[in-house]
């Protein structure tokens, strides 16, 4: 009973925080994509803004979640090594991190300024979406660098349990965001409409103010990742290798996942622009939700490493466990939530009147995706991952979204014509799959590993 209740303190302390933060960063492309959606043939809103905005979103994503898989060997090892009280080789573990989120940033910068026509256009061929997409990616491009810096050193915050001042941050900019979207896309106060391009700056702008924000915190709270120039970026060939090691499988793990995803992206576009709509209006209620999990699973990640960094392996495998049960409780909750208020916020959003039949048909199908991914994001990303398990993740996670869920949602989607809520649900037919094995892997416990001991 006493792990139980020091177990739930730390899902509170650490977990809620980064759930709620993740929510609120996910909530700032929700809000371009529900700000969009209300019907205004003068700037250019409604259903072909929904599509456009969707698809540059889904860009952001693929930056978002490939840059997480290169910082996750600095994030890994930073937990451990805060575990271990090892502060001079935390510190490196964030300069490692801000090079290479910088560096990787740049890729999806040059692309999202000189030629996201071409990057849209892989998702539909709908000349009006490509057009609106490509003018919001073209302006949130420019932010991008600057979020390559400041995912580093949130997550390094994530590792050290210090999440609550990210969450600070994403307020903040959400707040901004909202603030801007408002005034921006429809020219109250005296601005100019601006419709799509004004969501895209009101993005930018609240972007950076959360950036500088978090730096800023880390630094005036002298926090143990508040290194100077020198201690960050004092970095051997050895250490470098080391992080990489486990960083370059997670990445490759994180690329060949959210392609995958993209892939159904580029599935649903090809159904028509309609179904592209509704699969994006239920994507931006869902990841609001999703990114809950997305949170409990790094503060499980958090949790599972100190212990395993301090040498308290036992106590890793009884949290994990735990934390498991909590993951599943929050699916169920979470899940009920979506069907009983699906309808008001698909009514608030004023989405047209040609999509919502359709839309509330794929809400049904997402409330059982919502439960199952639930427990593979903790087993995977949470648990599993946290102790090391890196190769093995890799396969568990891919083998069933490449060779089952690709291929069946191709055919049923473009060549039989199923229904689109079916096709949908049938997508995700490799959550289903992974989970019985990722509980077996996660009993035996072959994934925990001390890297740093």
């Amino acid at each position: 009973r006493k792990m139980k209740k020091a177990v739930y303190k730390k899902v509170f302390s650490v977990g809620l925080p980064v759930a709620i933060e993740n929510m609120i960063y996910s909530l700032m492309n929700f809000i371009d994509i529900f700000m969009v959606g209300k019907n205004n043939v003068a700037l250019g809103l409604g259903t072909i803004a929904v599509a456009g905005t969707g698809f540059a979103n889904q860009i952001f994503m693929i930056f978002v979640t490939s840059l997480f898989g290169m910082n996750s060997g600095g994030g890994i090892l930073a937990a451990q090594y805060f575990g271990n009280k090892d502060y001079k080789n935390l510190k490196r573990c964030l300069g490692i991190t801000i090079i290479v989120g910088f560096v990787f940033s740049l890729i999806f910068f040059f692309a999202g300024i000189f030629i996201p026509e071409v990057i849209i256009s892989i998702f539909t061929k709908d000349a009006n979406v490509i057009k609106v997409g490509a003018a919001y990616m073209k302006i949130v491009a420019w932010v991008y660098p600057l979020m390559g810096v400041g995912l580093a050193f949130n997550m390094q915050l994530r590792a050290i349990g210090k999440t609550k001042y990210s969450f600070y941050s994403s307020v903040i900019g959400l707040v901004v965001n909202l603030m801007f979207n408002t005034v921006l896309i429809f020219g109250y106060f005296g601005f100019p409409s601006l419709g799509v391009r004004g969501a895209a700056i009101a993005t930018v702008i609240a972007r950076i103010i959360s950036t500088f924000y978090i730096i800023f915190i880390i630094y005036k709270l002298k926090l143990p990742i508040a290194g100077k120039i020198s201690e960050l970026f004092d970095l051997s060939l050895h250490f470098f290798v080391k992080v990489m090691k486990i960083s370059l499988p997670v990445f490759l793990h994180e690329i060949l996942w959210v392609l995958g995803s993209s892939v159904y992206i580029v599935i649903f576009g090809r159904m028509g622009t309609n179904y592209a709509a509704s699969i994006q209006t239920v994507k931006a209620i869902s990841s609001l939700v999703l990114t809950l999990f997305f949170g409990l699973s790094s503060a499980t990640s958090a949790i599972i490493g100190n212990e395993i960094g301090a040498g308290n392996e036992e106590n890793a495998y009884n949290y994990s466990m735990i934390l498991l049960k909590v993951s599943f409780f929050c699916g169920l909750l979470v899940g009920l939530f979506v069907l009983l208020f699906s309808p008001l916020i698909l009514s608030l959003m004023g989405i047209s009147k040609s999509i919502y039949p359709l839309t509330k048909q794929i809400v049904k199908s997402e409330v059982f995706i919502i439960v199952v991914k639930s427990l593979s994001l903790q087993l995977l990303v949470g648990i599993l991952r946290a102790g090391g398990d890196v190769i093995w993740t890799i396969f568990m996670d891919l083998i069933p979204l490449w060779c089952v869920a690709i291929p069946i949602t191709y055919f049923t989607g473009l060549q039989l014509g199923w229904p689109i809520y079916i096709v949908y649900l049938l997508s995700c037919s490799d959550e289903v799959i992974k989970i019985w094995p990722c509980i077996k892997r996660l009993k035996s416990k072959k994934w925990i590993n001390n890297l740093v001991s």
